[in-house]
Order: C-alpha cells, then structure tokens, then sequence
C-alpha cells in the first residue's frame, strides 16, 4: 500500500532538500519532476529494474508504465499481496512497523508518530532490508 507517504517526502527533504523525484545519479541531489520522477522513468523506459518499498504502483501508475514495469526485474519489500507483488520478480516481505517493529510514521499533515513494537516476528524491518541491499551492491561494485 502507501504506508506512511508523508514520512518518505520528510525525510527525502531533510536527506536531500526535496521530497520526491530526487536523482543522485550525478553523486549529489537534483530535483528535476517530470524527469526523474518514477512514472517518467518508466514511461520513458529509462529503468533497467525496480525496487518497490511500502508503495504500490502496479495499483496507482499510469498503464504504460504498469507494462513496463512487466518487462523489467521488479523487487517488492511487502507484506501483503498487491498488484504490485503481481509483477514482481522477488518479493521480500518485512516486519510491519507498528506491529513487528519499531519506527516512526508521519501524519498527513507532518506530525510524526512513534510506533512500538508489539509482536515478534523473525522478519527484517524495510529499513534493514535495504540497508542489506546496498551493503550488497556497495560489495559487488567495489569488487569490479
């Protein structure tokens, strides 16, 4: 689904100074919606793959760029089935904050929320899950 939106755009903007479509191709952050926002990049065909954390845009995306994300390996860090699993290539489900794990969520209008952790699971945060991922590609990059 869309779990805690605001909370990405939050800190999007405190990590980069904008809260969405951000490219750090260049090694620093550019803004540039219409560009490098995920709809452009797909419906221009410019990803080679695509890694989906809390969102669902095989439900929300325009359908062009719904086919294109059939054509391309799709990663999906989810704990339920959405049409965006549907498509994925590799589905890694994580611990749900709030319920499994802690963190924070953001209200709409900006307040954040402190989630406590009420069940165990064996489950990864997302953010541990990513975190995993990168350490990976930073590995096999370095080994090159």
């Amino acid at each position: 689904g869309h779990y805690n939106v605001t909370g990405f755009n939050q800190v999007a903007s405190w990590e980069s100074g904008f809260p969405y479509c951000v490219d750090f191709s260049a090694g620093k952050p550019r803004y540039n919606p219409g560009e490098t926002g995920a709809n452009d990049l797909l419906l221009n065909r410019e990803a080679d793959a695509l890694m989906v954390v809390a969102s669902d845009p095989g439900a929300h995306f325009p359908q062009k760029a719904v086919e294109y994300m059939a054509e391309i390996p799709v990663i999906a860090v989810e704990p339920h089935r959405t049409p965006t699993t549907e498509l994925a290539d590799i589905i890694i489900p994580p611990a749900i904050v709030g319920l499994e794990a802690e963190g924070t969520a953001y209200r709409m209008e900006g307040v954040p929320i402190r989630m406590r952790k009420v069940v165990e699971t064996d489950l990864l945060p997302d953010k541990e899950i990513v975190e995993k991922i990168l350490e990976k590609v930073r590995e096999v990059k370095a080994s090159k």
